[in-house]
């Protein structure tokens, strides 16, 4: 066994088997680990934040300071626990009541506008359907088929998930456990974060750690400029979009203005999905050209300060990712595991591109690539 065991394949077929063994554990379990994995990416998230607000107070008050000399970490904590708390409150008095407006007067209006689409369209279907009478019928009638036959097909996760959150008293309560479980969970990661961080270093290999130190820095500075700038930029042009678009009358321009700022996680989607849908939106509020040009203006001009002042000066030096490697990247994600995958798609890819450019070189190096020489 021991002869075995000192072969390099013998090793590396048992971590293959172990990695496989905890992975398909960890899919069997994502349902009760996803709200774990929430909070471990919040507390990853704002650990920076958490790190320079103790660092402050230790230089401030020394120590320890308060009555009950509470240390830094947890002051630090509790400060911006209360930030964020005033922060959502803020939202929910100021925001939730305007969206809730506006959503409701779009509502209201759906009728007219629906009148509108019905009354810009029938003009060209009759001109079609007296041209190609057979033609359209048969158009018509496939569309109405697809739309039928797909819609239960598009909305069926959107119904298994309300399904599973609301379809009994136990899904509603496990929904508002796993709500108060992950803010509670994020600050107990967050007051232990750097000693997480402390403990996984020391499970590497001595003789390796050189190596992976330098390594894993490199993946947390390319997640840190990626996650915790583009949720910034994402703040940035939600809140730009939502007063812009509002501004212009869209309807529900507050609501789109947050979703396409949240679209720019997701390269190339913020321009190409939420243009299109402010541009409809506007549309069937009021035909003028003036409004049109103005929403296409916003946009414009977002995009523009977004590439050339805001991701440069926020998020710092690029990935180091071509764009086709991003598409390909996106549209892999998506393929494999939906929206979340596209959402983790570029992120992943950069991490891994740390490691590929050791694998290249590695290669470049090999016998294989150079060629050895014949043995005689």
């Amino acid at each position: 066994m021991k002869g075995a065991w000192s072969r390099p394949w013998v090793r590396l077929l048992a971590l293959v088997a172990v990695v496989a063994l905890v992975g398909w554990g960890l899919y069997r379990l994502r349902g009760a680990l996803a709200p774990f994995a929430v909070a471990f990416g919040l507390a990853y998230f704002l650990n920076p934040v958490v790190n320079a607000l103790e660092g402050t107070f230790a230089r401030a008050f020394g120590g320890r300071f308060g009555l009950r000399k509470v240390p830094p970490r947890a002051a630090a904590v509790g400060v911006l626990a209360v930030v964020v708390i005033l922060a959502l409150a803020l939202a929910v008095v100021l925001v939730v009541p305007a969206v809730y407006h506006q959503v409701s007067d779009t509502v209201a209006k759906l009728p007219e506008y629906f009148r509108v689409v019905r009354a810009k369209l029938e003009p060209f279907y009759q001109r079609l359907n007296l041209q190609y009478p057979e033609q359209t019928e048969e158009a018509r009638q496939r569309l109405i088929t697809a739309i039928r036959d797909n819609i239960p097909q598009i909305l069926s996760p959107l119904t298994r998930f309300l399904a599973g959150m609301f379809g009994s008293a136990l899904g509603f309560v496990l929904t508002l456990l796993n709500l108060l479980i992950i803010p509670v969970f994020t600050f107990y990661l967050l007051y232990d974060m750097n000693l997480i961080r402390e403990g996984l270093k020391e499970l590497v290999p001595i003789r390796h750690r050189p190596y992976a130190y330098s390594r894993f820095k490199e993946v947390d500075r390319l997640l840190s400029a990626f996650a915790r700038g583009q949720v910034t930029v994402c703040l940035i042009l939600g809140t730009f979009y939502s007063i812009g678009l509002t501004a212009c009358g869209v309807p529900m321009g507050l609501l789109v203005g947050m979703v396409v700022g949240f679209f720019n996680l997701i390269p190339f989607t913020s321009y190409l999905l939420g243009l299109p849908l402010s541009l409809a939106l506007s549309w069937v509020d009021d035909q003028s050209t003036t409004r049109l040009i103005a929403v296409a203006a916003v946009f414009t001009f977002g995009q523009f300060v977004e590439g050339n002042f805001i991701t440069p000066k926020v998020v710092g030096e690029s990935l180091g990712l071509h764009a086709v490697v991003i598409m390909l990247a996106v549209l892999a994600g998506g393929t494999l595991f939906g929206f979340i995958g596209m959402l983790l798609a570029v992120p992943v890819t950069a991490s891994l591109s740390v490691f590929w450019r050791d694998l290249r070189d590695a290669y470049l190096r090999s016998d294989f690539y150079r060629g050895s020489p014949p043995v005689s």
